[in-house]
Formats: structure tokens, sequence, C-alpha cells
């Protein structure tokens, strides 16, 4: 679909100063004219090497591996820099269709079909005609609000987008006899449930159960998941962390036999259409911070990512591989600072998960690591399973100092504490004159460039892009305890988060074990069954 761009077909291993590494080829737009009319297209395989050569649709309705590896494309596509200019000022969704198309044939989505699903998921839902609004903080810092969705989180972007995928994808097997329902399992530290359940609601052929660690997310994102009433939402409040949050799921992805009974599928960023889906804005914040013809004169933009499971700086990092000029991308954590222990000290050990400000980012393991590992070693699937079975067993992978640097050649990173986020969200506000309230962990997305340009003087030419990845109103209280009790009052809670406490609600508590989750999904499943088939009597 869409016009035909350079793109690389295929790596080759490649002797260098890392050791082997995957070296692009690129073909001309003749070249992928012929590529395409045979019938090529980009295909996937798991980062541990036990599945490859599955399609788009295939690698989104299986999500995760059968290895336990993730998914990643066997090539990743690019644009030149006339190609990005040209892209300049198209709406977002317009942008969105041109973007992801480069991952797409019409054996994957037709053209039609990708822009009437780019079409309703970034249309009316939005707050923002722009989507994400790239806006300017005191200073100059740009900041790109990802908050402007239907829950107040960046994860709408992808998630409105893979709601209306799985519906798609789900006819289209229907129209070819095949099986047509899907049973989602996910995990949420906060965002991704509230946002995969309104992306998911209603939709037909899909059943949704999320977990959330019961207890470690704010009351807002509590009420955001288990006020949804429709048939199809099954909420689980798990007596845990993310991680274990996590870990179950996992865990029912790899019991094969329960994967295959209830069709299952994933939501969370292991998902490979929720990483494409997040290219598409890294774009849209280039052509905001650089003026027409940037791309043309090599302008590079800089980008600091509040990162937990690393989902939404790798999709900066695989955009900035398709070609976007990307100068740096800044890992910042909070206190659960693995992330920051591995760029700066190669020290990748998994300690307990500290409660902080910034519940979406308390996480320890960072499941969308691996496809950065991956391709940061020469997409080595052999030498990628090795470090991920030594990390399982013992909680720490040790890279070896060729993968350390390279993965510090395309990431920096930086830790901010409680302290810092209250002082960085009074000190916004303060600026800003009450015009800009950021939340905990857009706050850490802020501190975190502003330690970066303290360290690195010379960048401070360079566009910096921070992303605003939740609504402050997500995180009242911590923003209150930041700006204090006068200037928070002064802040107009928006609807419909202002109506959540006294909306009624659903959820079913659950100790944290695989096989209670897995025996609950059962007996849900079970019981849906037996209504359609009560009401299709009816009927």
């Amino acid at each position: 679909v869409g016009a035909c761009r350079p793109m690389l077909l295929r790596g080759v291993a490649q002797s260098g100063r890392r050791g082997l590494v995957a070296r692009p080829v690129r073909v001309s737009a003749r070249g992928l004219a012929a590529a395409a009319a045979a019938g090529q297209r980009i295909l996937y395989r798991s980062t541990r090497g036990g599945q490859s050569d599955l399609t788009f649709s295939e690698a989104v309705l299986q999500g995760l591996g059968t290895d336990k590896g993730l998914l990643v494309p066997q090539a990743i596509p690019r644009f030149d820099a006339a190609t990005l200019e040209s892209w300049r000022g198209l709406p977002f969704h317009a942008l969105a269709a041109e973007v992801m198309s480069l991952y797409l044939t019409d054996d994957d989505l037709s053209r039609s079909e990708l822009e009437a699903l780019t079409a309703a998921s970034y249309g009316a839902q939005w707050r923002d005609e722009a989507v994400t609004p790239v806006t300017t903080l005191p200073g100059g810092m740009r900041l790109l609000e990802l908050h402007h969705g239907p829950t107040f989180a960046f994860k709408d972007v992808a998630l409105q987008f893979l709601g209306n995928l799985f519906e798609l994808l789900l006819a289209k097997r229907e129209a070819a006899g095949l099986s047509h329902t899907l049973t989602v399992a996910g995990a949420t530290s906060g965002d991704t449930g509230s946002s995969a359940i309104h992306g998911l609601r209603g939709k037909r052929g899909v059943e949704v159960f999320m977990m959330y660690p019961e207890g470690r997310t704010s009351p807002t994102q509590e009420l955001q998941m288990i006020s949804v009433l429709d048939a199809n939402i099954h909420n689980i409040a798990l007596a845990g962390t993310f991680d274990d949050c996590q870990n179950i799921v996992k865990a029912l992805f790899n019991d094969h036999a329960f994967r295959d009974s209830v069709g299952l599928a994933a939501v969370n960023s292991i998902n490979w259409a929720r990483i494409l889906a997040q290219t598409v804005y890294y774009v849209h914040a280039y052509h905001e911070a650089t003026s027409p013809g940037a791309a043309l004169e090599g302008t590079q933009v800089s980008y600091s990512v509040p990162t937990g499971n690393f989902g939404d700086i790798l999709a900066g990092w695989y955009a900035k591989q398709m070609g976007l000029p990307v100068r740096k991308l800044i890992v910042a954590t909070n206190e659960n600072d693995i992330l920051h222990r591995f760029f700066q000290a190669g020290d990748y050990s998994q300690l307990g998960v500290r409660e902080t400000l910034s519940p979406s980012m308390d996480i320890q393991i960072s499941s969308n690591f691996e496809r950065f590992l991956f391709h940061a070693g020469g997409d080595d699937a052999p030498a990628l399973k090795s470090l991920m079975d030594g990390l399982e067993d013992t909680k720490r992978l040790t890279p070896p100092p060729s993968l350390l640097a390279a993965c510090r050649e395309e990431m920096d990173s930086e830790r901010v504490d409680d302290a810092e986020v209250l002082a960085t969200i009074a000190d916004v506000h303060t600026a800003s004159a009450g015009e800009h309230t950021l939340d905990p962990h857009s706050a850490i997305a802020v501190a975190g460039a502003r330690r970066y340009l303290q360290r690195a003087p010379e960048e401070a030419g360079v566009p910096m892009v921070a992303l605003a990845c939740a609504h402050w109103a997500k995180f009242a209280s911590a923003v209150g305890r930041a700006i204090g009790p006068e200037e928070a009052a002064k802040l107009e809670m928006p609807e419909p988060l202002a109506s959540l406490h006294g909306k009624p609600t659903r959820v079913a508590p659950l100790p944290n074990d695989v096989s209670a989750v897995r025996q609950h999904i059962h007996a849900t499943l079970a019981q849906a069954h037996e209504s359609s088939d009560q009401e299709a009597v009816g009927a």
C-alpha cells in the first residue's frame, strides 16, 4: 500500500569493531516496486529464533512468540528526507497511514482499509484536532502532549488503532471461514488497562481480561478500568506488582494448550502493532519541532521519554532506523531504575519494585528491552536467547562489552526521584503561569531532559522534545503536593474523569497465581458463551 519508498529488504552480517552487526541493504524505489510486484513483504520473526516468516496479521493476532520471544520485523523499511518533508502538514490520521504503509502490502491491508482504520482511530474521540499537539515550555523545550485521547494517556494512540485493527482482522478471518474470536489477556501498571478497555469495549468477538496490581495504581486509573461495565470487559485486581501481572500474562501465552483453546491475544506493548502505531507521533513531533525543509538540511531532534516497559522509547528507536533524524533518545526512569543502571553501569539486575509517584513506571522487568537488545546485538537470536534465559534464571542480565557499547551508541539515560518530580511539576507550573501542569510521568521526561542537557551542554542547540504521557488529572494527589492546595484548587478536573467516583464498578480480586487466573478466564468465557447461546435461542 502507498507509494514505493526506499527500504531495507534484509540485514547481512558484517564484521566490524563491535563484532557481527546487522548491515542494512538499501534498494531504490524502482527496485522496491519490483519487489512489491513480486509479492515480497515485510515478515516477522521471534527475537529468540523459534519463529520466522510470520505475516503482519499473524504477528498482530499472535502477540508473543511461541518460544517466549518478542516478534520483530525481519526488515525495517526506510524513508528519505524528501519523503519526510512531503509528509509535513498532513493531518495525524493521514500521516499515520503513510508511516504504517511502509510495513504493509495489499496482502496485509489494502490502502483503503488502512486509511479507514487510521481515520476511525484518530478522529472525533480526540480532544485536540492535532491528536498529539506539540507545545513549548518556558526555556524552549518542546512538549509532545500524548494525553488528549479517551483515557488521557499516551497509550490511546496505539490502542485506539489496535482495537479497530483487531476488529478488521477478525472480520477478514470470519469471511475466510476461520476462527474469529479473541481472548485478550493484558497486564497494566495503570494506563494500558484503561486505554485497551476503551479501545476494545463492545468489539465483536473479543473478550478482554485486564490484570492490574491491587492498590498500586492511582484511584483515577483504577476507576477508569473498573467502571466500564461492557459485557466483554473483565478486570482483575491481582494481589501483587505489575511485574507479577506481566509474568502471569507471559505464562498464559507460554501455555500453548490454553493459548490455542481460548484464542489468546495481546494488547500490551509486546504486540508489534502498538510499537508501529507509536512511531507515528515521533515523526509528527519532528515536523512540529522543526521548520519546513529541516530534514533536507539534516536537522536532528532529541527526545526524552519517561520509560518503564521500554515500548514508547523503542518506537522512537524504530522511527530513527526508518530515517527520522534523531540526535539522542533519552531513557528517563524513576526510582525503579533498572534501565538507567544498565546504560550507566551495565547493571541490569532486578531489585524490588519501589512505589513512586509515577506508578506506570514502577517496573523492574522491561519487556520491550528484549527487542532493543536483539537489534543492538546484530539480530543474533541464539545470543539473545542465552541472555534472556540467564535473566530468567538469575534475575540478572550481563551484557558483553560490545553489546553495552552498541546500546550506549543509541541511547542515554537519566534517573529522576520523587523529590525532583515534585520540584519539576512546581517549577513548570509556576514558570508557565499555570499554562502547563505536568503529571509525574511527564515531569520525569522534562527533568530527564534537563539533566541530560546539564551533562551535555554542547547539545543545547538541538531541539529537545519531552514526551508528556498522561494528563495531570489522573494523578491529582501528586500534583496537589507539588503545586500546593491554593494552586491545585484552580485546576479544573476534566470530564469524564470528574464523574468517575459516582459510577458503579465491577472487578474480580484474585491471588497472584497463574492457575487462579487461568481458571477465572475459563469460567468467565464459559459463562459468556452460555449467555450468547441463550440469546441466540431466544432470537
